[in-house]
């Protein structure tokens, strides 16, 4: 007997699939119909009902999910692969229709008209020196200051919204992120994700605590319908930097250090280790953290989870895959010398 629950399942599917190839081919579409539209009414609808529950709604979602597609399952291969078929479309379909259609948006460079420039070694050498004496200056201004990190959700969404609406990107709705059980997602080297399906974002934990800022700010960057991981970067360094919280500040301009350390460490590989041992010690300490806390949870995808999740974002159009995260550095360049600063309200 055919499984009319699957047969629909691949229709709507179809159907899915032509209008992403549609929205790739006519953006404004895109952006009138779905991100300015069906988008906006999806983020309110689920913000001020599952968005209100003290715990992640993916939970729930989940558990609901399982249930609707395996309730009646019998002890046959069949019907057993046919459920897990049904289950995978209908996660498939919500994924675009929930946020993946988000993948046709401009992008923000065209969008802030900034020019990507060439950044040479010598340019990002001078930047890691200049980023590392602006950590030391917030270091010297938080002394004897007692920074809160957690319950700053709310002053994180406040400042991104004010950045979005500056930018025009509308932000209907109220994007929530939620902290997940600790390792959950450390255990794959993620530190955070954003779930289309549950309309929400999530940090592990597990995060070492001045990480969670930036990372709560990235997340929710999606929530808004940021796809670009760098832009996702930017959004959040840009957001954090309206703080007068220099905790919340702190976390950004640390995510940037770390992301120039990197190219940094690979043009003067010969100087790097006598380079480091020079730092402020509350900055070792801070690194040092940040790599105990992570190490806390042993990798269960070593070898197959960068692979995988290079192939997903290129396979969604982003050409650089996992390396775009790295691109925040273009991105901050553009910015600044196009606007010279990153607080909208000066």
């Amino acid at each position: 007997m055919k499984d009319k629950r699957l047969i629909v399942g691949v229709i709507t599917l179809a159907i899915v699939f032509v209008i992403e190839v549609v929205f790739s081919y006519c953006p404004s579409l895109y952006e009138i119909l779905y991100f300015k539209g069906i988008f906006q009414g999806i983020r309110v609808v689920h913000d001020y009902t599952l968005g209100l529950l003290p715990v992640p709604s993916i939970y729930l979602i989940l558990i609901c999910f399982i249930w609707y597609f395996f309730r009646d399952v019998r002890a046959k291969l069949l019907s057993i692969v046919s459920a897990a078929a049904r289950f995978l479309i209908w996660v498939i379909i919500f994924f675009y229709v929930g946020w993946g259609y988000n993948y046709n948006q401009e992008s923000l460079s065209s969008r802030l008209s900034l020019e990507a420039p060439v950044l040479d070694s010598t340019y990002i050498s001078q930047a890691f020196l200049d980023q590392t004496q602006v950590l030391y200056a917030l270091k010297d201004s938080m002394t004897g200051v007692t920074s809160k990190y957690y319950f700053i959700e709310n002053d994180i969404r406040r400042d991104q919204e004010a950045v979005l609406d500056q930018w025009n990107i509308p932000t209907h709705g109220k994007v929530r992120v939620r902290y997940m059980w600790p390792g959950l997602l450390l255990h794959f080297r993620t530190s955070g994700i954003y779930i289309p399906h549950a309309s929400e974002g999530h940090i592990d934990g597990g995060l070492y605590i001045k990480q969670h800022p930036f990372t709560m700010a990235h997340e929710m960057s999606h929530g808004y319908g940021i796809t670009d991981e760098s832009e996702a970067n930017f959004v959040a360094y840009v957001t954090c930097l309206q703080s007068d919280k220099l905790n919340i500040v702190y976390s950004a301009e640390l995510a940037y250090w770390r992301y120039l350390a990197r190219y940094y460490k690979s043009f003067h590989s010969e100087t790097w280790k006598q380079y480091y041992n020079t730092l402020d010690p509350r900055l070792i300490q801070d690194l040092n953290l940040i790599n105990k806390h992570i190490s806390k949870y042993k990798d269960w995808m070593p070898k197959y989870r960068d692979v995988i999740y290079d192939s997903y974002l290129k396979s969604h159009g982003v050409k650089a895959g996992i390396r775009s995260y790295d691109q925040m550095i273009l991105l901050i360049a553009a910015y600044k010398r196009k606007y010279g600063k990153f607080r909208i309200s000066e």
